[in-house]
């Protein structure tokens, strides 16, 4: 029965994966629209090349929902949000003035706002 049980859980758990990364959420950038350039967030960068798990930042940082977050710079630089990782330490630092085009991304000539 033990064997049963732990087949069918990592089952499911495969199953899970396997709907994040093929054509789930993983491989979507997400787009935080920002007044200073838009943040564009790579789960894809995220999960596979820093080699995070899903439930490192869900629900304990982020909700899972995209938009149901409402959070600013000073949140970040509180360790807060994305600052959890970006404090200088596990990534770079968001406080860093040199770090901000990093992240917010400028528009180039020619594109429409």
């Amino acid at each position: 029965m033990g064997k049963f049980l732990v087949s069918g859980v990592l089952l499911l758990s495969g199953l899970f994966i396997f709907g994040c990364f093929e054509g789930g959420v993983l491989n979507k950038d997400l787009v935080f629209k920002n007044k200073n350039g838009d943040v564009v967030f790579s789960h894809v960068y995220h999960v596979k090349a820093a080699k995070q798990h899903c439930s490192y930042c869900h629900p304990k940082i982020f909700h899972k929902k995209f938009g149901k977050d409402k959070f600013s710079m000073h949140d970040i630089w509180q360790g807060k949000y994305c600052g959890v990782c970006h404090n200088g330490s596990k990534a770079f630092d968001a406080k860093n003035p040199k770090n901000c085009l990093r992240c917010h991304k400028q528009k180039q000539k020619g594109e429409s706002k």
